[in-house]
């Protein structure tokens, strides 16, 4: 609980917390079969962080001054958010009613999440006020996060990552000197055939890191040209990671040991190449924040 100068509680964050209790209580009916889709899910395991990683940054001393007092005009913000509520209750209804065409439990669960992370913003503008609500705009819209990605639209993703991800191994292969010859996703060297499949996309992993970006960004850099180039580099980043990830296990397949292609760093090894990635955007970011800290001087 945020509190005053005298230790008392702030009441808007007081009332704020009876509506999201009351509206999470709502939504339950929507919010139980997401939390056990998410946590049977390959792709969207990182949801069920989403609002926690929403709640730390609101709450943290670089969100700390958002008490709802920054408001010029409380009719706007109590009309405003009572406006949102109401139209996404009703598009709720629209969604119970229409929603027997939906396919996927993705693509059924993404509207009404959609309603919930809408209706709880409608409450803190009500509940902060505009401005208030503004200061903190990050960490509120963050928690669209929490929608699934419909499967048409996941799919659609896998597909570029693996052929932008074929791409850069083809690239790779060149660099390095090796005999292999391309045929589509397909890739023939000397005694061994690598087929580039959407499993080995790493949409999963490259979402993280999109998401790790965008917080990264947000708490250690303070011009949007360097928090925008850092979220703009992990595209190329992953699929520069899955380039090294295809041609490092066939290079160690034909090189080292046969057995390599069938082995855990193959099947399980995706982590590894995951904490690999994400180093060297620790080091963009740092490289990114001395650029600010030198254009500051």
């Amino acid at each position: 609980m945020i509190r005053d100068g005298l230790g008392r509680p702030q009441r808007p964050w007081m009332r704020f917390s009876i509506f999201a209790g009351a509206w999470i209580a709502l939504f339950s009916l929507v919010l139980i079969p997401l939390i056990r889709f998410s946590l049977g899910s390959e792709l969207e395991s990182y949801i069920p962080l989403i609002p926690f990683i929403s709640l730390y940054l609101l709450v943290t001393k670089k969100h700390g001054e958002m008490t709802g007092h920054g408001t010029t005009d409380p009719r706007r913000s109590v009309a405003a958010g009572f406006g949102i509520v109401a139209v996404v209750l009703l598009g709720v209804q629209v969604v119970l009613v229409s929603g027997g065409w939906i396919e996927g439990e993705a693509s059924a669960l993404a509207l009404p999440v959609v309603s919930f992370v809408t209706g709880l913003l409608g409450g803190a503008v009500f509940c902060f006020g505009w401005l208030a609500f503004r200061s903190a705009l990050f960490p509120w819209l963050f928690l669209y996060f929490m929608i699934p990605i419909p499967e048409p639209v996941a799919h659609g993703m896998r597909v570029a990552l693996q052929q932008g991800s074929a791409e850069a191994a083809s690239l790779m292969f060149a660099l390095t000197g090796t005999s292999v010859f391309r045929e589509g996703l397909s890739f023939h060297l000397p005694g061994l055939l690598i087929q580039v499949a959407e499993e080995c996309s790493g949409i999963h992993s490259t979402l993280v890191l999109v998401i790790t970006s965008l917080v990264a960004g947000h708490l250690f850099l303070r011009k949007h040209w360097t928090r925008m180039l850092l979220v703009a580099v992990v595209i190329p980043l992953g699929l520069v990671r899955n380039g090294f990830r295809i041609v490092s296990i066939s290079l160690l397949t034909i090189h080292v040991d046969p057995r390599i292609i069938d082995s855990p760093l193959h099947h399980r090894g995706g982590p590894v190449y995951f904490v690999l990635s994400l180093g060297v955007l620790a080091v963009i970011l740092w490289v990114l924040r001395r650029t600010e800290n030198k254009r500051k001087d």
